[in-house]
């Protein structure tokens, strides 16, 4: 076979797959493109191509798996395109290197759609399964790989109504952002049955009014949002915060941290930002810096020893305000080995700690550590990450005055169990600092802003968060979005936060566990129920069969 036959072969067979998959690709072009930064235009009918797809074609597992292969990579390519960008920049990957993970990373990352698809579909021949039925099964099984699949990047489609600042968002208090990407999981759902029957029958009214039955429900969540923004309004204290954004660059960073340079200008930087901030501002209870914005260790035993740390103490008693920064901390472990953390830090203007310094607990794979170096300590070789940084022990506390402040560093805000477990050990307001640095002038500044803040919405507390590049903002209790900086800019802003102190706890704070349980539930019952039913088909027909005869 000559080169143009192969050629031919491999055109003709790619154009087949990409036909026999083309609902499974709209798919996902529907949901990349109705997921922050984009307006969410699609959400309630972005996976209708793709299960039609399934349920029209009863196939075996792998045929509907590859389906939902399809619609994840393209979902993934379009919202997640930003991982070449940070892994040329943050893992200093050759660019065709950079590409390369990507298209790796989008190949497996939501493989869940994949699975829910082909697990249906199997759960569907075997047991003989409604199409209403292999449905719920669909949106549950998607519905829970959003909640267990294993993700850099754990996102759903409830941080949408956040992101077009949609009243439903209010309700995430009760639902969570989880929640409420299970109902427009279910809407699909119940639009995807709609379609089918008007298909079939060819009566669109099934269409018609199932469309305005869900369009209601969510009206009905839109006005019972406005009423909950109203009640969380009422607050009892206030703190005015300066919040600095220095934009550091990466190379800079780095070098400061290796100890190789920048850390006197990253230093100076920091003080002259802050000090033009306060002879604008003098009203301010509290400056906050962003994730290791101090280029030096700042646990108390290094404050007189080290330069860098020295200096940071001379200029508290300079500004005579209190600051929240990163930095750099570090411990001895039971067995008296040296432990280092990337540690967050809230010292007084006498120069005294408040509480005791947050280490982070949720490290960035790759970046801020290696795993198994433990079992193969060759790794720490040719890893980007080297040793890394250690584990903190988790959430916790830190005093301020009359007040508590729930400190979180960068992603572990993507976890709501995280923010829900500071408002349980009695958090007033949560405070976030990160460095997006890594990521660019890419769709990951908003998709992470977003995400954050969420966690101010489902807490009822608010949420104060700074980075080092972009996009430096706050979100109040009642879900009041705060003035947002400009990314990769000098910057400073002043932001004033009312609060309830000791508000009480949401809904979604004390119950959010049950969420899975009531996912499996729902899944128990379908199979049970469609199974029920078709055994109920069988007999009736068997009964025929013997009348007739």
């Amino acid at each position: 076979m000559n080169r143009d036959s192969r050629f031919f072969k491999f055109k003709s067979k790619t154009i087949a797959i990409l036909r026999k998959n083309k609902g499974a690709i709209f798919s996902g072009v529907l949901i990349g493109t109705s997921y922050i930064p984009f307006p969410p235009w699609a959400l309630l009918f972005c996976l209708i191509p793709l299960w039609l797809e399934v349920l029209e074609n009863q196939e075996s597992f792998w045929s509907s798996f590859a389906r939902g292969w399809w619609t994840q990579f393209i979902l993934s390519l379009i919202g997640f395109y930003w991982i070449a960008y940070v892994s040329h920049e943050f893992g200093y990957m050759p660019w065709p290197v950079a590409l390369l993970v990507l298209l790796l990373f989008v190949a497996t990352v939501h493989t869940y759609y994949a699975v829910a698809a082909g697990g249906a579909q199997w759960l569907r021949s075997r047991l003989q399964l409604s199409e209403s039925v292999t449905l719920v099964l669909l949106a549950a099984f998607t519905g829970l790989g959003e909640i267990y699949w294993p993700s850099l990047f754990p996102w759903n489609f409830g941080y949408t109504f956040l992101w077009m600042k949609s009243p439903i968002a209010q309700t995430a208090d009760v639902f969570g952002f989880q929640g409420l990407s299970l109902l427009v999981l279910f809407a699909n759902a119940g639009l995807t049955w709609a379609f089918l029957q008007a298909k079939n029958t060819g009566k669109y009214f099934y269409l018609i009014w199932k469309s305005l039955a869900i369009i209601g429900i969510f009206a009905g969540l839109h006005f019972w949002g406005l009423e909950k923004r109203a009640e969380w309004r009422v607050t009892d204290s206030k703190l005015n915060v300066l919040q600095i954004q220095a934009n550091i660059g990466n190379f800079e960073k780095v070098m400061a941290e290796k100890g190789a340079g920048f850390e006197q200008s990253i230093v100076n930087q920091y003080f002259e930002l802050t000090r033009e901030g306060l002879r604008q501002y003098s009203d301010i209870d509290l400056v906050i810096w962003p994730e290791s914005a101090y280029p030096d260790y700042l646990e108390v035993m290094d404050l007189v020893n080290r330069p860098y740390a020295n200096q940071f103490q001379h200029f508290l008693k300079e500004i005579k305000k209190p600051i929240l920064t990163g930095g750099y901390a570090h411990t001895f472990d039971a067995k008296g080995l040296n432990r280092n953390y990337n540690g967050l830090f809230l010292y007084g203007a006498n120069g005294q700690l408040f509480g005791s310094p947050y280490h982070k607990t949720n490290l960035l794979v790759f970046g801020e550590y290696t795993p198994l170096t433990d079992y193969f300590p060759i790794l720490t070789k040719i890893s980007p990450a080297g040793e890394g940084w250690s584990r903190g022990t988790g959430p916790q506390i830190i005093p301020f005055n009359e007040y508590k402040i729930g400190p979180q560093i960068c992603y572990e805000s993507l976890y709501p169990e995280f923010s829900a477990e500071l408002a349980h050990l009695g958090a007033d307001i949560l405070v976030n600092l990160t460095n997006d640095s890594w990521f660019g002038p890419t769709s990951e500044s908003h998709q992470h802003m977003m995400m954050t803040l969420a966690r101010g919405v489902e807490t009822r507390r608010p949420l104060l968060r700074t980075t080092n590049t972009g996009i430096t903002t706050a979100i109040l209790a009642d879900g009041t979005q705060l003035q947002k900086s400009a990314q990769f800019t000098p910057w400073y802003g002043r932001f004033e936060i009312p609060f309830k102190k000791q508000a009480p706890m949401t809904f979604f704070t004390q119950y959010h566990s049950w969420l899975p349980l009531i996912l499996l539930l729902i899944v128990i019952l379908s199979v049970l129920i469609g199974k029920g039913r078709a055994k109920k088909m069988v007999s009736k027909q068997d009964n025929k069969h013997s009348q007739s005869t």
